[in-house]
């Protein structure tokens, strides 16, 4: 009968009190940190105010956790309980029903929701908003220096528009999904006025990933490449490992480094002074991926295979352009300057840039705000 009354007690649940003796409020144990600190803080200010606090001026609770509302992670958790408090000081637990328990969390349960159907008809809509959009995001700064094989069998399949248009596509997806948490947060009503961080650094990684995860998909796909190139040095021809390596460096040489959206935080400036570490490690790992190419000074890079009768190889065909403020300076000077003097100007400018980051003081840490 004791027994009986238990399990009737299920929906007795007390979301608004601490739990007293003789009520099932299982769930409350899944409604979350965020739920029990808030509704600790609003019971202290209860408590001080007695009679003089209006509970209705006081903010609203968070929304308790979706787990407390699903029936299987609440009766995995009820068993666990039961079974650990039904028994004495010297019995042995049962660990395999306890560890049932607790896999059964790892079912991921899901409430039945209709899936609309996709209007296929309405696709060539998106390119508007592509175009749109296309404004505010372009291909990556070079800083008018190019490298590019010319060869039919040498030219990059990859045309920099299909990276470009993937960009602007993932932009818009984190910008409405940092939309969509904002009005749930105007909705919950948590009076935190404070904006939030930007789409970029709602990203859900940590460390490096996260580092990478907030670079344009263009450098993230050069980086990607360099050090594929550099892990089958003996597969890929060392002027491809070139043409990869120079798209990823070039920008790092002679581009502009958009410290506020690249850098770890959401505090820094483009002309803070402070050390740039994702910039710094970009450079270590660029000037890496070079060294199993032995840092691109053979032959094989910017000369073709001597075929069977020449005297001498030829050079590949190359189109490279210079760094403008040297042309400009040199009125002899082409712009179709010598790949190798293009590469070596790339490798001095890497080397330099990282030296200057070394010498640079740590950033201080962003600041932070506990407000309730």
């Amino acid at each position: 009968e004791e027994e009986g009354k238990k399990e009737g007690m299920a929906g007795k649940s007390n979301p608004d009190l601490v739990p007293k003796n003789g009520e099932d409020a299982t769930e409350w144990l899944l409604y979350g940190a965020e739920y029990h600190k808030a509704k600790y803080k609003r019971d202290m200010k209860t408590q001080q105010g007695s009679s003089s606090v209006d509970p209705a001026s006081l903010p609203p609770l968070p929304e308790p956790l979706s787990l407390s509302k699903n029936e299987h992670y609440i009766d995995c958790l009820r068993k666990a309980f039961r079974h650990v408090a039904s028994l004495g000081f010297v019995e042995m637990p049962n660990y395999n029903l306890i560890g049932h328990c607790l896999r059964g969390f790892l079912v991921e349960i899901r409430p039945e929701h209709s899936v609309p159907s996709i209007d296929w008809k309405e696709r060539p809509s998106s390119s508007k908003r592509r175009r749109a959009i296309s404004s505010n995001t372009s291909t990556i700064d070079t800083g008018g220096v190019a490298y590019n094989l010319l060869d039919e069998d040498d030219i990059d399949p990859l045309d920099d528009n299909t990276l470009v248009e993937a960009e602007i596509d993932r932009r818009a997806a984190l910008e409405a999904a940092a939309a969509l948490e904002d009005t749930s947060r105007s909705a919950k009503g948590d009076g935190n006025n404070t904006p939030g961080p930007s789409a970029l650094d709602n990203v859900a990684f940590a460390g490096e990933a996260s580092d990478l995860a907030r670079l344009p998909l263009q450098i993230q796909f050069y980086l990607s490449q360099a050090e594929y190139n550099a892990r089958h040095a003996d597969k890929v021809p060392s002027h491809i490992a070139l043409r990869d390596w120079m798209s990823l460096a070039v920008p790092l040489a002679h581009g502009v480094w958009d410290t506020a959206s690249w850098e770890r935080g959401n505090h820094r400036t483009d002309a803070d002074g402070y050390r740039n570490e994702v910039y710094m490690s970009m450079l270590q790992k660029c000037l890496a991926a070079a060294d199993p190419f032995n840092r691109f000074s053979d032959r094989e890079c910017y000369y073709y295979p001597l075929e069977e009768g020449e005297a001498k190889r030829k050079r590949r065909k190359v189109g490279t352009s210079a760094v403008p403020q040297l042309v400009s300076e040199n009125s002899d000077a082409s712009s179709n300057e010598s790949p190798l003097v293009v590469v070596s100007r790339v490798f001095f400018s890497l080397r330099l840039a990282l030296d200057i980051e070394k010498g640079k003081n740590f950033a201080p840490p962003p600041k932070l705000s506990f407000g309730y």
